[in-house]
Order: C-alpha cells, then structure tokens, then sequence
C-alpha cells in the first residue's frame, strides 16, 4: 500500500495481521471488533465497529480480529511526511509503504 490508498481487510476470528511500521496508519474497523497493541505499549486497545486508531509512534502494530472483522488501514492526511530511509531522509517526493503480513 503507498501514498494514501485506503487497504480493506477482512479478518476472521483470531486472525492476526503486523503492521511494521503503524505511525500515521488509521485502522478503521467497520464490522467486528479488533484488538490492537503496539510493541513496548501497555495499553490494550479496542478498536469496535464504527472506531478508529491512529498513533505517531514508529512501532509494530499487531490486529487481532476478536470476532470477524472488516477494517480498512490508510495513512492519515497530515502523516504523509518523509519518512527514514535507510540512513537518509525522503524529502521531494514522499511515498509511504507499509507492510500488512500474518503475524
């Protein structure tokens, strides 16, 4: 997924899904119930149909699908800022990928 193309997802029961890299990525969930946790976070977040999640902070976000669930994942408007690469910084043009994988 680049730029800010909306990702649907479809999870079923205790399905679990990584997002590498989860700062800037709303997780909308639209039908179900997720939970979400972000590495070294304490909190346990829970995300019910018709809620969202957004964080700023660079850390691996796993989705746990509760029930079936319906979400879609899209990086939030004032998040598409450059973001490290590598040792440098994209700074003209800004494409912001992150990866979805089975956790």
């Amino acid at each position: 997924m680049t730029d800010s193309s909306p990702l649907d997802l479809t999870l079923a029961h205790q399905a679990m899904f990584s997002v590498s890299d989860a700062a800037g990525v709303q997780i909308t969930c639209h039908e179900g119930s997720l939970w979400v946790t972000l590495d070294d976070d304490p909190r346990d977040i829970v995300v019910d149909a018709g809620g969202s999640f957004l964080t700023t902070e660079h850390r691996r976000a796993l989705i746990y699908a509760m029930k079936p669930s319906v979400l879609s994942l899209v990086m939030a408007a004032d998040a598409a800022q450059p973001r490290r690469v590598g040792r440098t910084t994209a700074a003209a043009e800004v494409k912001v990928t992150f990866a979805l994988q089975p956790a």
